[in-house]
């Protein structure tokens, strides 16, 4: 019994002390060193690079509303000491997403987060140009850390001077932050996402969540993680759930109490906590306090492996589609719903590819392993849903 006690003093101060031992550096570059167009008033990104452990993987955090980048250095420095660049960006984020819960325009939320995520001047709710809209900002910082530190290899994460190369960046971010985090990966095929408490874009005025949540992803659904505090305060669990139904992460993944379980959480991507928020004072904060149970529940997050998961676009009452990317065979799982019917595969140009009949209650089994890889429609049960072949 002493010799377990030991073990876990040891292994619970090494948790708490990883600074102490940690081969990361943290550091802080200006805007405006980025670009002499910015302000020079505007708060600093924050850097934080591990010189011994490197994994060759991105991780690019955003930070909630009215937040500097200094609130979350905690997740950022323990990001980089199991092996992850960490970009923790300095955006324009003095407009919560909550905020526009009354609007009556019913793509509120959508154009709000296309011009902070991209500068497009669509919204009345915020002013952000091109250039300090998240993508540029981060195309930029990139850019210069490769020019002052051309050995530290961050063009890694550049396609070219002006293009991220999503398949190495984990996007996530805090409450505001998550929101763009999970837009963000509606359009660019992203390593993984991760998402704290957010995203919050429900429509008071509508009654359900904004319209930009049910888009098709870029990112695939198994990639997906959400974090969330049971208790929150700043939007309803219930409205948050709500929310992963529409981005189709629920039913796919059942949510996980983590406070009472251990690490892979039946390798749910839905997490939740009713952790107290400690000095954070908010509920909507917890998921970001620095504690045992979330520093587990973090790591799983970033490292887990999504590649083997059994993973879909779509899944409702009667029927469930998987693996999605897809390589040899396509699954459909008839959920015990009797069918009798007939599958169609197009391609992007509306060619008939593959087509064949669906008969009884199991699942069946589609061989696509001719298809060259791409994109492609599956038809079937009156619905067209989106494949990828790899």
């Amino acid at each position: 019994m002493m010799k377990y006690i030991i073990v876990l003093f040891v292994f619970v101060l090494g948790l708490f002390c990883q600074n102490c031992v940690a081969q990361s550096n943290t550091f802080y570059i200006p805007p405006i060193s980025t670009d002499i167009n910015y302000a020079e008033t505007q708060d600093s990104h924050m850097i934080v690079k591990n010189s011994s452990l490197h994994n060759d993987k991105l991780f690019v955090f955003l930070g909630g509303t009215g937040s500097s980048t200094t609130s979350y250095r905690r997740i950022s420095e323990f990001a980089a000491d199991i092996g992850f660049d960490v970009i923790n960006l300095s955006y324009p984020n003095t407009v919560a997403a909550a905020s526009l819960r009354n609007a009556s325009d019913n793509l509120a939320f959508d154009k709000y987060r296309q011009e902070i995520c991209y500068g497009t001047t669509i919204s009345d709710f915020v002013t952000v140009d091109s250039l300090n809209s998240i993508h540029t900002r981060a195309v930029k910082l990139l850019n210069y850390l490769h020019e002052i530190y051309p050995d530290q290899l961050w063009n890694q994460y550049l396609l070219d001077s002006n293009e991220l190369d999503w398949s190495k960046i984990i996007i996530s971010g805090h409450s505001q932050g998550a929101g763009h985090a999970s837009y963000l990966a509606k359009f660019n095929q992203a390593e993984r996402v991760i998402m704290f408490s957010g995203p919050n874009d429900y429509s008071d005025h509508f009654d359900r969540p904004a319209n930009w949540l049910r888009l098709p992803s870029e990112t695939p659904i198994q990639n997906h993680f959400s974090y969330l505090s049971l208790l929150d305060e700043v939007v309803d669990f219930d409205k948050q759930f709500s929310i992963l139904k529409d981005l189709k992460i629920y039913p796919q993944y059942d949510s996980i109490h983590v406070d009472a379980k251990l690490s892979p959480y039946n390798n749910s991507h839905i997490l939740y906590t009713t952790q107290s928020p400690g000095i954070a004072l908010l509920n909507h904060n917890a998921t970001m306090r620095f504690s045992l149970t979330n520093n587990t529940v973090w790591e799983y997050m970033l490292t887990t492996d999504v590649s083997t998961n059994v993973g879909d676009l779509y899944s409702d009452n009667e029927l469930l589609i998987y693996p999605n990317p897809m390589h040899t065979f396509l699954s459909i799982d008839l959920k015990g719903n009797k069918f009798q019917d007939n599958y169609q595969i197009y391609n992007l140009n509306g060619q008939l590819v593959l087509s064949g009949g669906i008969i009884g209650s199991t699942i069946q089994e589609i061989d696509v392993s001719s298809l060259e890889n791409g994109i492609y429609y599956l038809s079937v049960n009156g619905g067209a849903y989106k494949i990828v072949k790899q």
